[in-house]
């Protein structure tokens, strides 16, 4: 079993160059733009009020957060409920101590005090990797878990916002897909991107038609998604990321919103990671890999919306979206082919696998 745990843990890693040269990395690589875009909007991030206190020196404020690590060492089991009240109270205790150290300059004037700070908050990590071996979390838990602890649950304002962006996407799924082989999908394709790079996007009107067409692109492209185990796509990665970044410095110049930027390429990049995922457990259920390289992609991308869906987009999702998601937990026990993918047994595969994408979670916390 240990050798068995190992073997899971070593093929989480995204090593999927030997299966094309980017199917991945056109549905994962996009997602830098959003990054970008942290830096277009106001830091969203804030220090809970609920826990404000008034601390009389740094010293204070560490001992407190060393006392909250002594009481985390107590704690020897979890489950999907108390973790995630417990990460929230971690980011609260977190926040209130960062944001005393930094109103203080603490961490200009003392590095000290700035290594303490930040072992402390290594070992709270560390008591929180631990904590996701002492419950057999399931891949519904993780996914709980992540709602819950999102920086951005329960933000009205946001929410709004995705429900007026949601029409256009509802409306997508009701185009048809062009028709061809995948050579015809990847010439239209390619076609799509260089006329709009050279058209450029300046307005929310040519981002959204940029979306609906990219949709029916890629929508069609996942149909022949089987047969690009061998075609070059590099060329699609890279002219998507270019767009993609391109209509994040629109809305920095003001040209587009930045929370219209925001809300629908999120929205847009989730919609895109939980298609494929769903379209490769379609594939993987129903034709035989051409190969384990082949296998592997997949099985990496149908876990992709469990790590590439952040604290912003997973507060993005629609029903529609939460009801697709849902699908995906329910067949990845299930299939005996993933399975012997992962080398691994089915029973184990069931928690093993959602306790490293929970790990993989804590991480950025």
């Amino acid at each position: 079993m240990k050798r068995r745990k190992q073997t899971l843990r070593m093929q989480i890693v995204p090593n999927i160059t030997s299966y094309g040269i980017g199917v991945k990395n056109v549905l994962h690589q996009t997602l830098l733009p959003l990054i970008i875009a942290c830096f277009i909007l106001p830091a969203c991030l804030s220090c809970s009020s609920e826990e404000s206190l008034n601390f009389r020196s740094a010293d204070e404020a560490l001992k407190f957060y060393q006392t909250y690590l002594g009481k985390l060492k107590e704690m020897k089991t979890s489950n999907t409920s108390t973790f995630y009240k417990e990460a929230n109270k971690w980011k609260q205790t977190s926040d209130t101590v960062y944001h005393y150290l930094m109103k203080d300059s603490v961490f200009l004037k003392d590095d000290h005090c700035a290594n303490r700070f930040t072992a402390i908050h290594d070992s709270i990590r560390f008591e929180f990797l631990r904590l996701t071996e002492t419950w057999r979390y399931s891949y519904a838990d993780v996914l709980l878990i992540k709602e819950q602890t999102s920086a951005f649950h329960d933000d009205k304002e946001l929410q709004e916002a995705v429900s007026e962006a949601q029409p256009l996407f509802l409306k997508l799924d009701s185009i048809p897909l062009i028709e061809g082989d995948k050579a015809v999908i990847l010439l239209n394709y390619r076609k799509l991107l260089k006329d709009t790079k050279l058209k450029g996007i300046n307005t929310k009107s040519d981002m959204l038609d940029f979306i609906g067409k990219e949709d029916i692109m890629f929508r069609s492209f996942l149909t022949h998604l089987y047969d690009m185990d061998k075609e070059p796509l590099a060329d699609i990665t890279q002219e998507t990321e270019s767009i993609c970044r391109n209509i994040f410095i629109a809305a920095k110049e003001g040209k587009i919103k930045a929370r219209d930027a925001m809300v629908y390429m999120s929205m847009r990049t989730v919609r895109r990671l939980l298609q494929n995922s769903t379209a490769c457990i379609a594939d993987i259920n129903h034709q035989q890999m051409k190969s384990k390289a082949q296998g592997n992609a997949y099985l990496w991308m149908i876990i992709q919306p469990f790590i590439s869906i952040d604290q912003f987009s997973i507060a993005t999702l629609t029903p529609q979206e939460r009801s697709q998601f849902n699908y995906v937990i329910s067949q990845l026990p299930k299939s005996v082919k993933f399975a012997k993918t992962f080398d691994i047994d089915q029973r184990a595969l069931n928690y093993l696998l959602p306790q490293q994408l929970l790990k993989m979670y804590v991480l950025t916390l």
